[in-house]
């Protein structure tokens, strides 16, 4: 069965000041794939994020989610579409739980029981229900980054975006992002866009590798076309 694209960008641009960050950018992202911006910092990564999930409109080319043109007044919840900001972005007024139901809890979704039920669920396949209760500034950088993995999980989610989800991590709390973006992609069929610059990070979770540089792809193939390319590219990252 021919996998089919969750989302597909035809000659997308986008400038600010004269500056030109996405220069007619043209792929797909497919369904069910987690397919990985590779690039270094200034290459235009988290701002084609904001364009697909609609934050940031570009200056021209089009966005298709599901065949359909992005429509800018319909929400990233239409689409059932989630993003998981760079460091976090948790509230830290707000205990874990109430972190994971924020969206639910301004929206009136569901009762507040169900609410509760959802977030401990996806806690306990995070691996920490045990701090439901514990408030953002009493966690390290790992739990905070599943935290925020778990506020985008609890709209379920077809298309889950990351924006650098490993830059303030270590080692080991960077294999543990890696080992759940890996456990959506086997359990929820799931389109996952990671924005990074971290190359070892990107072939623990890839289906496909695309290499972002002056607003443009250089390369783009899977891990064993991009480790084979011996792309210079590579070395700035």
């Amino acid at each position: 069965m021919i996998s089919q694209a969750t989302i597909t960008l035809n000659n997308l641009s986008k400038s600010f000041d004269g500056k030109i960050i996405i220069d007619s950018m043209s792929t797909s992202f497919m369904k069910n794939e987690v397919h990985v911006i590779l690039g270094k910092s200034g290459t235009g990564k988290s701002v084609l994020l904001k364009m697909l999930i609609g934050l940031i409109e570009p200056d021209s080319g089009t966005i298709m989610v599901n065949g359909e043109n992005l429509n800018p007044e319909k929400t990233a919840q239409d689409y059932k579409m989630s993003y998981v900001f760079q460091g976090g972005a948790l509230l830290n007024s707000f205990s874990v739980l109430d972190n994971v139901t924020i969206y639910l809890d301004e929206h009136n979704i569901h009762d507040k029981e169900t609410r509760v039920s959802k977030a401990l669920k996806i806690l306990t396949e995070l691996g920490i229900e045990d701090s439901a209760n514990k408030m953002i500034s009493e966690l390290s950088g790992g739990m905070q980054q599943r935290v925020a993995i778990a506020r985008s999980l609890i709209i379920e989610p077809d298309i889950l975006l990351y924006d650098e989800p490993t830059s303030a991590l270590d080692p080991i709390n960077t294999k543990t992002v890696s080992q759940i973006i890996n456990k959506l992609k086997s359990e929820r069929n799931m389109t996952q866009i990671v924005v990074t610059h971290d190359i070892p990070f990107s072939y623990s979770i890839a289906d496909k590798i695309s290499i972002l540089d002056k607003g443009k792809v250089l390369l783009s193939g899977d891990i064993d076309t991009i480790k084979n390319s011996n792309s210079p590219i590579l070395e700035t990252i």
